[in-house]
């Protein structure tokens, strides 16, 4: 349940801090207060795309939050869970932030999380309708999924998707394994050739850094070789370094003999005595290590071009290109034991298919019942909502091919992830006329009322804890009003509901009332949301029947709409 919408620096909104209860919420204003942009915001919080011209002016970040109490939302529970966020005392903070340079941040509790994260959890919170949201009710790929949500199919329709799954790739298994004979030849030639060239090579892991190196320090031996012989001649010449040291220790330990305060120095003296002994005899040892021969060059320079030439065909280091071999020596494995393998597949496709076929016309087969249960429902509701003589449908086909997977009734059907069934709602808005879709037949408020009969029936199976409607009202009136008042409460009796409305009969029914409106503060037009008591429930339902003049008797007549909505 939404417990809280924060909102600020957010189109006309400076910060704004809106507490909702359970039951049916409602939100008037004139139009153009920004009762909108409320669900907007909500709309951000929960995942949906925002762009940077909804930053306030003068602002370079956004930031729109929700509390949510999840006590009776395990799934979210699981999700927070498994992604290592905290949800001790039951309530969920989504925090999404929008800065003026494109970017964004989206938070859980405190925890970053991508978008993605953030999208998956607002699939069970909030689920919005709005002025164009019904839209998606003529979307014939929605329809199917609404009936399988009805009929408590979901599980059925997951398996189902595995088994597709299973089936194509095992399909494309049994395609690679068809391969005719000459490319098969071909293909065995070009691994073994492979592997051969990659085996007779003999690469070790790490081997070309090694030569190269080898390489630079064979081009430059000669280099190396003079100036170490002139470090060499420094050191140990006649008058070298080292023998001029050897000199000084030699009469150093004589004047020690005579002045003892002269050890320190001694000890320094050897100490650098000592060492440039160790680092001539470690340079003499390097010089003897240094080769000169043009055919260890030959063999270091060969080497290379042979790794560099095994790289540009099977990798871009010489694991990948010890990768490749192994790979190869799998893929040549399986084409000469081609024969064997795809009749193993061909085994397995068998049985899968079989499992497939049961469970899809298992499938359909529930589909029609929930079919004829849901066409009854919605009918019966739509009724409810002035739409009498209206008839309802849901048709169930499937698509004949020759080339179909499953057979039955002496036909071939293809098979979808989701069973063999194309559904797609179908209405007849008055007696006697042709059933026809929904896009074709329904008018904006036709359309809202059968949102409405729809969402009614499908409550039991719906997972999400909020219902909002933004003006989904447009185009109805007067006893009709009254009706998708009473079946707007009836769905808050189970779940929290948020309505956008102009029409006053619907506002008499709220359990909380809010008024939008704008108004100037320092000097900048904002946005402002005041929940209503009692009495100013009373004058603001007399406004939207009065208009701007309200009058003793439009008063009279709100005090009656709410006693009468109390009733409900």
């Amino acid at each position: 349940m939404l417990v809280e919408l924060k909102i600020k620096n957010f189109i006309l909104i400076d910060e704004l801090s809106v507490t909702f209860g359970k039951g049916l919420n409602i939100l008037t204003g004139e139009t153009g207060a920004g009762k909108s942009i409320l669900i907007d915001a909500l709309s951000g919080v929960l995942g949906e795309k925002m762009s940077t011209d909804m930053i306030r002016s003068g602002y370079d970040r956004a930031v729109l939050e929700g509390v949510f109490d999840i006590s009776g939302l395990p799934q979210v529970k699981q999700i927070l869970e498994l992604s290592g966020i905290d949800n001790e005392d039951d309530t969920l903070i989504l925090r999404r932030e929008i800065y003026s340079n494109g970017k964004g941040r989206c938070f859980a509790n405190s925890v970053q999380i991508p978008l993605s994260k953030l999208k998956e959890i607002a699939d069970y919170l909030v689920d919005i309708h709005g002025q164009n949201e019904h839209q998606n009710i003529v979307q014939v790929a929605k329809h199917r999924e609404l009936l399988d949500n009805f009929g408590g199919l979901q599980a059925l329709v997951q398996n189902m998707s595995q088994l597709h799954k299973q089936l194509q790739e095992i399909k494309e298994k049994i395609e690679s394994l068809q391969i005719d004979e000459r490319e098969k030849a071909r293909r065995i030639d070009y691994l073994t050739h492979a592997i051969g060239e990659i085996e007779q090579a003999n690469l070790q892991p790490n081997e070309e850094e090694a030569l190269k190196n080898e390489s630079n320090l064979l081009s430059n031996a000669e280099k190396l070789f003079n100036e170490l012989n002139t470090v060499q001649e420094l050191m140990q010449g006649d008058r070298g370094v080292v023998q001029s040291l050897k000199k000084m220790e030699m009469s150093l330990g004589h004047m020690a003999n005579y002045d003892p305060n002269l050890s320190g120095v001694l000890e320094t003296v050897r100490e650098a005595y000592y060492s440039l002994e160790d680092a001539y005899a470690t340079l003499r040892d390097y010089a003897r290590s240094i080769d000169f021969s043009p055919e260890r060059i030959n063999q270091v320079e060969e080497r290379l071009a042979l790794i560099s030439s095994l790289r540009k065909k099977y990798g871009d280091t010489i694991q990948d290109v010890l990768s490749y071999a192994q790979n190869a020596k799998r893929e040549l494995a399986t084409i000469t034991s081609t024969d064997e393998a795809l009749d193993k597949l061909q085994q397995e496709y068998a049985i899968t298919l079989k499992q497939a076929r049961e469970l899809a016309l298992q499938l359909s087969e529930k589909r029609l019942e929930a079919a004829k249960k849901l066409e009854q429902m919605v009918t019966q509701e739509l009724s409810d909502l002035g739409m009498q003589g209206t008839v309802f449908r849901v048709s169930i086909k499937r698509e004949i091919s020759p080339d179909g997977e499953i057979e039955a009734n002496n036909k071939r059907y293809i098979l979808y992830p989701h069973g063999l069934d194309r559904v797609e709602f179908l209405l007849s808005a008055n007696e006697g006329e042709d059933l026809r879709q929904l896009r074709k037949v329904a008018s904006g408020g036709e359309m809202s009322r059968i949102m409405l009969a729809l969402k009614k029936c499908i409550l039991d199976a719906d997972i999400v804890d909020s219902l909002i409607f933004d003006e989904v009202d447009a185009g109805i009136g007067g006893k009709t009003a009254e009706v998708v008042g009473k079946k707007l409460k009836a769905l808050a009796k189970q779940r929290q509901v948020l309505v956008i409305t102009h029409l006053p009969q619907i506002a008499a029914m709220s359990d909380n009332h809010y008024m939008v409106q704008k108004k100037k503060v320092n000097a900048r037009t904002t946005t402002l949301v005041e929940k209503l008591s009692p009495n100013e429930k009373v004058n603001e339902v007399a406004r939207m029947l009065a208009g701007e003049v309200v009058t003793d008797l439009s008063v009279k007549h709100a005090k009656e709409l709410i006693e009468l909505a109390s009733k409900q």
